[in-house]
């Protein structure tokens, strides 16, 4: 029996980024990945200002130019959960810390969904 469903750490429990630069996962190939669902979590952030992060789901045709699918911004100490369809072959996600006091902690899943017509791998 196949399965329809392969999970993923997109980012670890409690990955913490200080400062403001964008952190990007390494390239996902997704042509047999109809959709995925993330759940996202942000923790309450340092300082007098809290930071916030946000996560932007983005795809690719030849790995050199990203196109945005969708952002996911978690509230402080709460999950967030976002559907996303593949259009193109390659996936990949960037994470952006933001905010007076830029260090937060934060964790990213995702349950990807395979096609259903996608190869069975068994001879015809």
């Amino acid at each position: 029996m196949r399965n329809f469903v392969v999970r993923m750490v997109v980012f670890p429990r409690y990955t913490t980024l200080v400062g403001t630069s964008a952190v990007y996962t390494m390239p996902v190939d997704v042509r047999e990945i109809a959709e995925a669902i993330f759940v996202a979590w942000m923790g309450t952030g340092i300082g007098a200002t809290p930071a916030t992060v946000e996560f932007k789901v983005q795809q690719s045709v030849d790995l050199a130019v990203w196109t945005d699918v969708v952002t996911i911004t978690p509230s402080a100490g709460t999950e967030t959960v976002s559907e996303v369809s593949f259009d193109l072959p390659w996936m990949r996600v960037m994470a952006t810390v933001a905010g007076g006091d830029p260090g937060v902690s934060f964790w990213m899943t995702g349950e990807l969904v395979r096609r259903e017509d996608a190869a069975e791998g068994e001879a015809a």
